[in-house]
């Protein structure tokens, strides 16, 4: 069992925890140049200590740039990536990006579609 790992800063916060077959991590607060090494820091940990894919929830997200978006499209090259509570700019930004990242409405639909895009 792999421990959560987590990040903050005075803007933002992450979390992470294995779900299941994939990993969640959760963000809250701000995501600009400023910030973004909150979620970098979190994810490296992620990616260090596993190969599941990665589910970003970012309900509790207030603010994000394109920062967050090229952070997660970089990380889609290494994992299948999904997101759920995207709100509608950054459901704009990853539409207008072209970025293969797919919404997901709760956390159960993203589980399911990840951990099937896994089978064999």
């Amino acid at each position: 069992m792999h421990p959560s790992v987590w990040a903050s800063s005075s803007a933002a916060r992450a979390l992470a925890a294995p779900v299941g077959a994939l990993w969640v991590i959760r963000l809250w607060g701000e995501f600009d140049a400023e910030s973004i090494h909150v979620v970098e820091r979190v994810t490296y940990e992620v990616l260090r200590s596993s190969v599941a894919p990665v589910v970003f929830d970012l309900r509790q997200v207030t603010f994000a740039n394109t920062a967050l978006l090229n952070h997660l499209i970089a990380l889609r090259l290494h994992r299948p990536v999904g997101l759920v509570g995207a709100d509608r700019v950054m459901r704009l930004m990853v539409e207008v990006s072209g970025a293969a990242l797919p919404v997901f409405p709760d956390l159960a639909a993203a589980r399911s579609a990840l951990s099937a895009d896994e089978a064999p």
